[in-house]
């Protein structure tokens, strides 16, 4: 379970005019109902955002990490590779600092859409170990 939220909130990377997000990445996007039931309640809530500029920002607790990224295709998803930017001093839902964070840090992580799904596997594709997000909704 910590392991996941590392992740999560690892995520930052480099990108440039040669690699904008492409549009399956793109926007916010909130934990789907299955990955919610798999973390604490304080957790909930977490989020990813891919911006047009080329940034991550990773929501988790009181936590805002934001780092910037450069996308390439694999297969049937995406390697991001992330360089963090910065963050706002605040602690993750599981009251980790963002130092402790920074000390786990995952330059490199694999997403892939499965339909409304974006999928974001931990450590690779290979261990078969996934969190879900479905795209927020704009009101």
């Amino acid at each position: 379970m910590l392991r996941i939220l590392l992740v999560i909130l690892a995520l930052s990377s480099y990108a440039d005019g040669a690699d904008p997000v492409p549009a399956e990445l793109a926007g916010s996007w909130t934990l789907s109902e299955g990955s919610v039931r798999k973390l604490p309640s304080e957790c909930r809530n977490s989020r990813l955002v891919f911006t047009s500029d080329g940034r991550l920002i990773a929501l988790n607790g009181e936590l805002r990490f934001v780092t910037k990224i450069s996308i390439k295709r694999r297969n049937d998803g995406f390697v991001v590779h992330q360089d963090f930017l910065e963050h706002n001093s605040k602690p993750n839902c599981q009251g980790k600092s963002p130092e402790y964070m920074l000390s786990r840090f995952v330059h490199d992580v694999y997403f892939e859409r499965n339909g409304a799904f974006l999928r974001q596997y931990i450590w690779t594709k290979e261990t078969g170990r996934f969190i879900e997000f479905v795209r927020t909704r704009s009101t």
